[in-house]
């Protein structure tokens, strides 16, 4: 019993200090230090980082990506050609009013000017019709006749081509003729979308202004291709003047005449004498003697036949030609 108490005594003190050693390396062998002569200082923990754990990092699954819509092939000539215009639907013409200045005559020209339907809509160029009111009457009285009107109705049907008609203001002057041609031909032209040949103009005109057509156009055949003379009054000291022009009129203009007048008219004899004269001279024309006075309701009943005379010879407008660098563009 005696000799084993040393053994247990050993193995114990063994025990206690392999316990000892355990504790010290689990608390990390923060070991307490003196100062010298003096109490033990306090125990200071050494620091410590936080580091957080974190969960896998997180990476956000994208959304489909949208094709581009793939854009079909484009011919290059849809971004180069002339844009399809949409079809005109008018039918009835416009008559607007004119004033310009005339170098022959030293004060404004004045008129009226119709468009047929569908102008503003095209790019076609027509013929044009001069038409010349009657003593004491305007440049409304071939509107208030029904020419504007009897066009659209006579296009519209396919009797005629569409075509422009102006009707200029007479003021009793002398000098009228040689504004007609160096003014009012020119302006007409050069401001609206004309066929500017003498082959696509006529000229006309009822009493004193069938006395002008007859004048200018005899006068000018290299500028009128027709002459409408619609109860003609001649101008006195115009007799010889008539003879002379169409005696001479160039084989290669001489223009188509149309003659008419009412039966009951005093002109009578003015008609019957052009109608003599064209005859003398071999010129071909229309001569026509029928029931009538000189009167509006004569002329407004045969609008309709005196625009089938003057655009016998002309067809449907084709496009306008591209005009040349040095000359402006016409409405």
């Amino acid at each position: 019993m005696f000799r084993l108490r040393p053994v247990i005594l050993f193995l114990l003190c063994v025990s206690l200090a392999a316990c000892s050693t355990r504790s010290a390396a689990s608390v990390g062998e923060p070991r307490v230090a003196h100062a010298a002569g003096g109490e033990p200082s306090t125990l200071t923990p050494p620091p410590t980082s936080f580091v957080p754990t974190l969960p896998p990092e997180w990476t956000p699954t994208p959304f489909p990506t949208r094709p581009s819509p793939t854009r079909p092939p484009v011919a290059e000539a849809l971004f180069t050609a002339t844009p399809t215009r949409v079809p005109c639907t008018e039918t009835q013409g416009s008559v607007t009013q004119i004033s310009f200045p005339s170098d022959t005559l030293n004060y404004p020209m004045d008129g009226r000017v119709y468009l047929p339907p569908c102008y503003a809509a095209s790019d076609q160029r027509y013929p044009v019709l001069y038409l010349i009111h009657g003593l004491n009457f305007t440049d409304a009285q071939w509107e208030r006749l029904g020419a504007p009107a009897a066009a659209d109705a006579l296009a519209a049907s396919g009797e005629i081509a569409p075509l422009i008609i102006v009707m200029p203001r007479d003021r009793r002057d002398a000098r009228l003729d040689r504004a007609f041609v160096n003014d009012l031909v020119p302006h007409i032209d050069a401001n609206y979308r004309t066929l500017a040949d003498r082959e696509h103009r006529a000229i006309g005109g009822l009493s004193r202004g069938a006395g002008w057509a007859i004048h200018i156009g005899l006068q000018f055949p290299d500028v009128f291709s027709r002459i409408g003379a619609h109860s003609p009054a001649v101008f006195n000291g115009d007799e010889n003047d008539i003879r002379l022009w169409t005696h001479h009129l160039p084989p290669d203009q001489v223009p188509a005449i149309y003659v008419d007048i009412g039966e009951g008219d005093s002109l009578v004899r003015s008609a019957v004498w052009l109608d003599q004269v064209f005859t003398w001279f071999k010129v071909e024309h229309t001569f026509l003697l029928r029931p009538g006075a000189h009167s509006e309701k004569y002329w407004s009943a045969h609008v309709p036949e005196y625009l089938r005379f003057y655009a016998a010879d002309w067809r449907f407008p084709t496009a306008a030609p591209a005009p040349e660098a040095d000359s402006p563009d016409a409405p």
